[in-house]
């Protein structure tokens, strides 16, 4: 596994998603990439804290188009006077589901208790992986 050090500095990206006032945005920006491994950004768009945000890394190269990631902002701090919304990203992880390979999308009542049963296991947001690792889209 890499060292999540090397991955430090500053990346030139496209963040989007739905903002405070529930409108959809998508912004060109920086983000910063600490020793820790914490990842921050600055935005002119106010977030809800635990909102999910889409980043996708820009490059200089048109050849190298990179694909969207998850994350989750969390330590959003309000607006400051230059209009800017200083947050932290946590990648979102997919959470493991139960398999429903040999059922049948029928209207049998046991499959349907199963896909409740399945629905009440959702993710827990405690569940994020806290620790960071480069990804793809930020190398």
């Amino acid at each position: 596994m890499p060292d999540s050090s090397n991955s430090r500095g500053e990346y030139r990206i496209e963040i989007s998603g739905w903002g405070l006032d529930n409108s959809f945005f998508a912004e060109r920006t920086e983000l910063q990439w600490t020793d820790g491994g914490e990842k921050q950004v600055h935005l002119h768009h106010a977030l809800p804290e635990g909102a999910t945000v889409f980043v996708r890394l820009l490059s200089s190269e048109p050849s190298s188009g990179s694909l969207p990631v998850a994350y989750r902002a969390r330590n959003v701090v309000p607006m400051d006077r230059n209009g800017r919304c200083q947050m932290e990203l946590v990648q979102v992880h997919p959470c493991p589901r139960q398999s429903f390979a040999g059922q049948d999308a029928s209207n049998d009542s046991g499959a349907s208790r199963e896909l409740e049963k399945d629905s009440e296991t959702s993710c827990d947001a405690n569940e994020i992986e806290l620790e960071l690792v480069p990804v793809e889209a930020l190398r």
